[in-house]
C-alpha cells in the first residue's frame, strides 16, 4: 500500500515514479509530458500539471479519466458513471 498524504486537494507521497503521456492542447500542440507522480496511485479526476502549452501558454489540465501509470507510462480510461 502506497504512503500517501492528501491535503488541500493536493497527493504528497514517499515514493514518486517518473512517467510520461502524450498530450494534446485544446489549440491542437502535441507534446509529451514528464512528471512525478506517486508510486502505486491511479487517480479519478482531472490532473492539473504545473505545465504550459509551448505554444499558447494555457496551462495543462489532464481531463477527467481513471488515470494509472503503466510502464512509466501515464494511461487513462473513461470512468463509468455511477448508478
Amino acid at each position: 500500500m502506497p504512503e500517501i498524504t492528501i491535503k488541500n486537494g493536493v497527493v504528497t507521497a514517499v515514493e514518486y515514479v517518473q512517467c510520461t503521456r502524450d498530450h494534446i492542447c485544446p489549440c491542437g500542440t502535441k507534446f509529451t509530458l514528464t512528471m512525478n507522480l506517486a508510486e502505486g496511485v491511479s487517480y479519478n479526476c482531472p490532473i492539473s500539471v504545473k505545465a504550459n502549452c509551448p505554444t499558447c501558454g494555457e496551462q495543462v489540465l489532464i481531463p477527467s479519466g481513471h488515470h494509472y501509470i503503466e510502464n512509466y507510462e501515464l494511461l487513462t480510461k473513461d470512468v463509468e458513471p455511477q448508478q
